[in-house]
C-alpha cells in the first residue's frame, strides 16, 4: 500500500511540474532577435561573383561574403556582365547585422585589366 501512495504522488508531482511549465511556456515572451536594423559599412572588394561579393573590412580586416538581394539582384548582374567591382575597389554595403544578404551596394568599378 505504501509503495501505491508513494507512486501516486510521484506522478501527481510530474502533472503538476509539467503543466505549471506548459503555462510558463505560454506567457513567456518571444525571444528578441538581433537589431533588425539595416547598416551601412564601407568595405574593400576582394571579389565579385554573379551570384555573391567577398569584401573585407577596411578597419579589422574581417572577411564577408554576402549574397544579393532579391532588388539588386539584376543590378548586381549587370555590373558583372560590364566587368564587375576588381580587387581593392570601395564599396559601401547595406545589410542586416547577423545576415549576409546585401540589401543596397554602392561603388565605383574600376575598369577591368
Amino acid at each position: 500500500m505504501r509503495n501505491k501512495t508513494h507512486a501516486l504522488v510521484l506522478a501527481a508531482a510530474v502533472v503538476l511540474c509539467g503543466a505549471l511549465l506548459a503555462v510558463s511556456a505560454q506567457s513567456a515572451p518571444p525571444p528578441v532577435p538581433q537589431s533588425q536594423k539595416i547598416i551601412k559599412a564601407r568595405f574593400e572588394v576582394v571579389q565579385m561573383s554573379f551570384q555573391s561579393l567577398q569584401v573585407r573590412s577596411l578597419d579589422m580586416r574581417e572577411h564577408f561574403t554576402f549574397t544579393y538581394s532579391p532588388g539588386i539582384r539584376d543590378k548586381m548582374q549587370n555590373i558583372f556582365n560590364a566587368g564587375g567591382y576588381q580587387y581593392g575597389d570601395k564599396v559601401i554595403v547595406w545589410f542586416k547585422r547577423g545576415e549576409n544578404v546585401a540589401f543596397k551596394i554602392k561603388g565605383k568599378p574600376s575598369k577591368p585589366n
